[in-house]
């Protein structure tokens, strides 16, 4: 019998797509997550859900006990996942977890200072064996969060991002990516840059959006100044702000821009375009 699989964030958008991954293979799944009774009126009782929260540490025990896979995502928003990570690893030796699949974020290892980059670093040094997935921008973040409520409130997107070009990826193949690392020996002790397989600015995001949705979304570049502003009247905290601020500077740069050819040799397909992600999630723009 083969055995249950972790996934920590179950309820959230990559969490989401791994565990209806998992059980379409009718492979066992323990979702993880904050909130368990939306997991299981989700799922209802195909999946085991339990209480899981990175502030409560007296919830790691009971959601890793008799678990050998992990499917980890250690707040990658945050400037301090390392530190919600660590304790949770340390807990996952402790119950002899076999393998972590880590979610982090494309080019963490370019700084080693890095939150996320320390925390993939203290999972290499625990003897748990990993594969690290470092995904580029989801193009989900067109469909749900703070871009999101842009277009929706004003019928544009406002960002500091220039013309900067980003090799977008679907977390449909971020999630397809997980499960074949959950799965495949062949991908432990890896480390995976998941991107899109074109990169475009964001003129170009916009117009993919407003020809599936049949209406205009148009790119309207801010300043680094007035889109900071933006965020402060709206109540983000300055953390936030700058490290905010600090990815679209990378995006600028052109960083943020690269195509890898990982997605690709993983899945044996192409990754799914900005294009067929647009005309999927059309009505969300109507």
């Amino acid at each position: 019998m083969d055995a249950t699989i972790l996934v920590i964030g179950a309820t959230g958008r990559t969490g989401t797509e791994v565990v209806r991954l998992l059980l379409e293979r009718t492979l066992p799944v323990r979702a993880a997550t904050r909130r368990p009774e939306a997991a299981t009126s989700r799922w209802g009782r195909v999946v085991e859900t339990v209480l899981f929260d990175f502030d409560r540490p007296e919830t790691f025990g009971p959601a890793l006990r008799g678990i050998e896979k992990v499917f980890l995502i250690a707040r990658p928003a945050d400037s301090h996942s390392d530190q919600a990570g660590i304790p949770f690893v340390d807990e996952a030796r402790k119950q002899d977890v076999r393998h972590v699949v880590n979610l982090t974020a494309m080019g963490v290892e370019l700084d080693e200072a890095f939150s996320l980059r320390i925390l993939e670093r203290y999972i290499e040094a625990s003897g748990i064996l990993f594969t690290h997935l470092r995904p580029n921008w989801f193009m989900q973040n067109f469909d749900s969060g703070p871009m999101f409520a842009d277009i929706r409130t004003t019928g544009a997107l406002h960002l500091p991002a220039g013309d900067g070009k980003v090799s977008f990826i679907d977390v449909r193949d971020v999630a397809a990516v997980a499960f074949a690392a959950l799965t495949d020996p062949a991908h432990e002790c890896r480390a995976y840059t998941l991107t899109g397989g074109e990169s475009l600015d964001h003129t170009q995001a916009m117009a993919a959006l407003s020809h599936a949705c049949g209406r205009a979304i148009p790119y309207i570049p801010l300043t680094e100044e007035a889109a900071c502003a933006r965020l402060v009247e709206a109540g983000v905290p300055s953390d936030r702000i700058e490290r905010w601020r600090e990815f679209y500077r990378k995006v600028r740069a052109g960083l943020c821009a690269p195509v890898s050819p990982d997605v690709e040799s993983i899945l044996g397909r192409h990754p799914i375009t900005m294009h067929q992600y647009a005309l999927d999630r059309a009505t969300a723009w109507r």
